[in-house]
């Protein structure tokens, strides 16, 4: 028993080495108090959303909203919601590198050694891959995706079908993709030709059912909940952009600063010994599918220009790359033995010499920066808005105090809603999670915002942080009218009752009816496109006739 153990240990040494790392480098990141916000208001009766009263997809995942609903539920008595949203992300985290390690010892069941998964080791090795182990964000959960996705792959591909539940669940699981981040469906597309091509017998019609029963009725919700196709953070952040030269400086920030060039031709070096050792064509349609899907998945976020966070959106692939590079170790494979070795000196190396690189910038933020850094490494995060601070704005409210608050201000502007208290915000994480679910924060970056969501970009913004409206639409939004109101306001004004944007607001804002539901399933495709002009004027001049 003893040495069964001994012998199945090194497949969970990746495990192991995320669950310290993960452990010791645990953090909140900004943004993952936006999900907390969601989650709030859906334990209060306001549906998943940012603002009481206005259907906006402010969350990238669905699922990993579930998973922090879920946690609140058993938990939030106990323990603060930063808290269960940190251990959330670990234990996917770790559960993804475990599975990663059943599947590769699946992989090698008919070999008589050691599995060593070098892929997974030389993965776990880098630093930022800890840190994203935690955050609060969803990274945990993309990776046990993969993880699983993987396994499902391998079981196909040795045991040659699978039938009853165990397909259904397993058509389910590679389904689950576009519920996690949008940009997995290129992956999972890969896995799924792979699916076919192995799967025994081909009942593509039942499979395929079973693959978009559940991404495909959230679509539906999504569309006539929200009048809209994708999470309105795909709208704010430009996902369907190109802006390859800053996409290209993202994947340089991460790869040379792992110097993940040798890691790669580590993982290289293991399949190609792999397959030179067996040639199964069946493991083979598995691994090019995982590795194809991956590769995919690395060039949309490179086109598509990256992100501000180091690291943090090429993880996905970086793990992908890792899980079909394992080897089995025995006392007459040299080469073998060779590899796994190098790749366990490499990764003790990258554990104790590398880095994410110090964040240089005047402001203290750099285009691309490790955003752990930055938040100083904690678990709750201090609230630093600009002008009136979430929890001063929260104290204003059990005051009585109501009003509009531009970004800089400290006192409110009369609303055009009485009752309402508006926050302007710049930052929309742990600013708008202090103020609390009463108070309605406007969004300028536009992923809680319908507005700036659909406004072109702005010139040379960094990633994550590229579109903007004028804030005379805010201003005609959410401020009394007075006879000192700009031009450009009287203009946001009058466009927000004659053009287009009047009736996405009414999409997002009227009440949920069966009709209006119905309504915006049909209107979703035109709302999605729907271009704002940033500034008001051209777009009174556009929608509006001569008054």
């Amino acid at each position: 028993m003893a040495r069964r153990v001994l012998r199945a240990a090194p497949a969970f040494v990746p495990a192991a080495l995320i669950a310290a790392g993960g452990w010791l480098h645990r953090w909140m990141n900004e943004d993952a108090y936006i999900n907390l916000r969601v989650v709030e208001q859906i334990f209060h009766g306001h549906g998943p959303v940012f603002n009481a009263g206005e259907r906006i997809e402010a969350a990238t995942s669905p699922l990993w909203i579930a998973v922090l609903c879920t946690g609140r539920f058993v938990f939030g008595l106990l323990v603060r919601d930063e808290w269960i949203a940190v251990m959330a992300s670990l234990l996917a985290a770790v559960a993804a590198f475990v599975v990663a390690g059943l599947a590769a010892r699946r992989l090698h069941r008919d070999d008589d050694g050691v599995v060593v998964p070098v892929g997974l080791l030389l993965v776990a090795a880098v630093a930022v891959v800890w840190d994203f182990s935690t955050s609060g964000l969803e990274m945990g959960l993309v990776w046990l995706w993969l993880a699983s996705s993987w396994f499902v792959l391998v079981t196909v591909a040795r045991d040659g079908g699978i039938e009853g539940r165990r397909r259904n669940l397993a058509a389910a699981t590679l389904g689950l993709a576009p519920l996690i981040r949008p940009e997995l469906g290129l992956t999972m597309i890969c896995l799924l030709v792979a699916w076919f091509a192995l799967v025994r017998p081909r009942r593509v019609g039942r499979d395929l059912v079973a693959v978009f029963a559940v991404p495909g009725l959230y679509e539906i919700f999504r569309m006539g909940y929200y009048a809209n196709l994708v999470p309105n953070t795909a709208l704010a952040k430009d996902a369907g952009g190109l802006h390859l030269g800053q996409g290209w400086d993202y994947a340089r920030d991460f790869i040379d600063s792992y110097h993940l060039w040798l890691t790669a031709a580590l993982v290289v070096a293991v399949l190609a010994l792999r397959f030179a050792r067996r040639r199964d064509r069946r493991v083979a349609v598995a691994t090019v599918a995982l590795l194809t899907g991956a590769g995919l998945q690395a060039g949309y976020i490179v086109a598509a220009g990256g992100d501000y966070m180091h690291g943090r959106l090429l993880l996905p692939a970086f793990f992908a790359l890792g899980l079909p590079a394992s080897v089995v170790v025995r006392r007459q494979t040299v080469a073998e033995a060779a590899i796994a070795v190098a790749a366990t000196g490499w990764a003790a190396l990258s554990v104790v010499a590398f880095r994410p690189p110090p964040v240089v910038n005047v402001f203290g933020v750099s285009p691309v920066a490790d955003w752990r850094a930055v938040s100083g490494a904690k678990i709750v995060l201090d609230d630093s808005a600009l002008g009136l601070s979430g929890r001063e704005a929260s104290a204003a409210y059990a005051r009585g105090e109501r009003g509009y608050f531009t970004i800089a201000a400290k006192s409110p502007q009369p609303g055009r809603d009485p009752g309402a208290f508006v926050l302007t915000l710049g930052s929309i994480g742990v600013p708008a999670y202090d103020a609390g679910r009463n108070v309605w924060v406007v969004d300028i970056g536009g992923l809680a915002e319908p507005l700036a969501a659909r406004t072109a970009p702005v010139p040379n913004r960094p990633a994550g942080h590229r579109k903007q409206v004028d804030f005379a639409w805010y201003d005609a939004r959410f401020a009394a009218p007075t006879s000192a109101d700009s031009p450009q306001v009287v203009a946001a004004r009058r466009a927000l009752t004659c053009g287009p944007v009047a009736h996405l607001l009414d999409a997002v804002d009227g009440d949920l009816t069966p009709g209006r539901f119905l309504s915006n399933i049909w209107h979703s495709f035109e709302l999605t496109r729907l271009s704002i002009p940033s500034d008001p004027v051209a777009a009174e001049r556009e929608w509006c006739a001569p008054p």
